[in-house]
């Protein structure tokens, strides 16, 4: 798009902007040409005004992709699969994309069993195999190299020499899976209350977000004959909530690594492609030290902006509202500044290394502590216990 503006519609629909605008210097239509689907939006011109286009084919453009990424074309379908799949997510807009970041919670038990993302099956099921393996190999072993007196699937008899030191050695394993029990109750409350102490950080970076630009809106300039913003106040608070949603992308893109590759050079220019910034902004954000922060960027943008709007007339210049806004501004830098101290310090190196140990040595004995007691049950109990302990 050389110059004008276009509307992105999906199912009749406008998407809310930025995401239903482009702007000058948006590509758009190129994912069908990679992927060969149909479109997944309508593109029309805004108002019916006249916009300019650049147009090329599905042979020329897969021609230059191909001769010019690295990889290829099929390696910029991935690189683009994985950058879409991140916006996707942070972008919220639900005629289109789920906004899962944090997925949706039912109390529903058939709901719960059902879910594999994230939870204790997806974690453990491999060390859980491999232990069940091992204490199948046990078995096998016992069954083949000593004369067995019980029928498989019986408890193994006590009197048979190799089982009862075997049994000793259980009761070991017992007091062990006492300390191992309590150990890992106690940490798991531990990171239950980290996790709330980040989630409460990040509402409260939300909240703070939300009260900049509440105030704006409070304080913006309107018409009086209907009290409509002047387009001058609309034009302040659009870059301000432009900015703003920056601010969150990038900031969490700092801390979470399925969010980090927005800060790459790629990922912003498909954030730039989508229309998710500007031409000015993305070279801003090339321009600067990554060191420096691209959220720390965005957060002076919405600074800058908005003392602008103020010394223009666009924002009511009131001292007052000056000094709550910078009150909530440095509470925001404070409380996302933070994060990265909540991440580094949220467990002392010698308990997790201490919890470890103690998980993996009481996992790793449980094939030999339980087969005198359950006999070749013993291996899904070994898949159980390794499933939650570990």
């Amino acid at each position: 798009l050389k110059n004008g503006e276009c509307t992105v519609t999906i199912d009749g629909k406008t998407l809310p902007d930025p995401y239903g605008t482009l702007s000058e210097g948006t590509v758009f239509g190129e994912l069908a040409m990679l992927y060969n689907v149909p479109r997944a939006a309508t593109v029309s011109a805004k108002n019916n005004k006249d916009c300019t286009l650049y147009r090329v084919d599905r042979r020329t453009f897969r021609y230059f992709i191909d001769s010019q990424h690295p990889r290829g074309i099929d390696g910029l379908k991935t690189e683009l699969k994985k950058i879409d799949n991140v916006i996707d997510k942070i972008a919220g807009v639900n005629t289109r994309y789920s906004g899962s970041i944090i997925p949706q919670y039912r109390p529903n038990r058939r709901w719960l069993w059902r879910r594999w993302s994230g939870t204790v099956l997806q974690h453990a099921y491999k060390p859980a195999l491999l232990n069940m393996g091992i204490s199948a190999m046990l078995s096998f072993f016992i069954g083949k190299r000593i004369d067995t007196t019980w029928a498989v699937g019986l408890a193994p008899h006590s009197t048979h020499s190799i089982i009862s030191r075997m049994i000793t050695f259980g009761k070991s394993w017992q007091y062990m899976m006492s300390l191992t029990t309590f150990i890992l109750t106690f940490f798991l409350n531990q990171a239950y209350a980290h996790w709330r102490e980040m989630y409460k950080a990040a509402r409260s970076i939300q909240g703070r977000l939300n009260d900049v630009n509440l105030l704006l809106a409070t304080f913006a300039t309107r018409n009086e004959d209907d009290g409509q913003y002047t387009p001058e106040a609309e034009a302040v608070l659009d870059s301000v909530a432009s900015y703003t949603r920056l601010f969150h992308a990038f900031n969490w893109a700092k801390h979470a690594s399925a969010f980090n590759v927005l800060l790459s050079p790629r990922g912003m220019s498909r954030m730039l492609s989508r229309g998710l910034m500007t031409q000015s902004e993305f070279n801003a954000l090339q321009a600067i030290d990554q060191k420096a922060g691209a959220q720390n960027a965005c957060l002076e943008w919405i600074i800058i902006r908005s003392f602008k709007g103020m010394e223009d007339g666009a924002i009511k210049d009131d001292v007052a509202m000056k000094h709550v806004f910078l009150d909530k501004i440095t509470i925001l830098r404070g409380k996302y500044a933070g994060i990265g101290d909540l991440l580094d310090g949220r467990m002392p190196l010698a308990y997790t290394h201490f919890v470890q140990v103690l998980v993996d040595t009481f996992l790793a004995l449980a094939p030999f502590a339980l087969y005198p007691e359950l006999g070749v049950w013993a291996v899904l109990s070994v898949g159980i216990l390794t499933l939650f302990y570990s």
